[in-house]
């Protein structure tokens, strides 16, 4: 019989708590189990494995970093809202490097909750492209470049990629999201 209280989103908050903690490895049934001080075959009366666990943590951590990303650009358009969606990822990422990775982990496993991701993560990247005249299409290409030019870069700055010049990095990432919108600006031309 489940622990009384017990559920799949109190089961998911832990996760995420050892996971921001420790990385996708600290999370085990185990681990789990310990921290929501019940037996492990418990666990397994609201969630089928690890696999939807880090697929729902992963799903979760995406949704916070969208939140974060909609209240900044709320009210901005255009270079203002380009600038703070990519702040806002920015700080997520270097705040949560874990959860950052989960996230990037769900296309790894293939995850079935991959699509309901991916339409979080782009939501507020289309609603800043919105604010350029592209095309359908052309909103798809640019935001593949702006979520690699992103995260690509505040991957690159995790791992101490930057630390050979003096130089702010700061001023680096914000230089590289204003070739975006410079991209953008002249794509609405096309």
């Amino acid at each position: 019989m489940p622990k009384k209280g017990l559920n799949r989103d109190l089961i998911i908050d832990a996760a995420l708590q050892l996971v921001e903690k420790g990385g996708p490895t600290a999370c085990s049934m185990r681990e789990l189990a310990d921290a929501l001080e019940v037996k492990a075959a418990s666990l397994y009366n609201h969630i089928s494995g690890m696999d939807d666990l880090m697929g729902q943590v992963g799903l979760r951590a995406a949704q916070m970093r969208a939140k974060a990303q909609l209240e900044a650009i709320r009210g901005k358009t255009r270079l203002d809202a380009l600038l703070a969606l990519a702040e806002a990822y920015h700080t997520f990422a270097m705040e949560h490097p874990h959860l950052d990775r989960t996230i990037m982990g769900l296309q790894r496993h293939f995850s079935p909750v991959l699509p309901q991701a991916g339409k979080v993560t782009m939501e507020p990247i289309l609603q800043v492209l919105g604010g350029y005249n592209l095309s359908d299409d052309a909103k798809i290409h640019w935001q593949r470049i702006l979520r690699s030019v992103m995260h690509g870069f505040c991957v690159h700055e995790h791992i101490g990629g930057f630390s050979h010049s003096p130089l702010p990095v700061s001023d680096s990432y914000r230089l590289a999201i204003r070739c975006i919108h410079d991209g953008l600006t002249q794509a609405e031309s096309i």
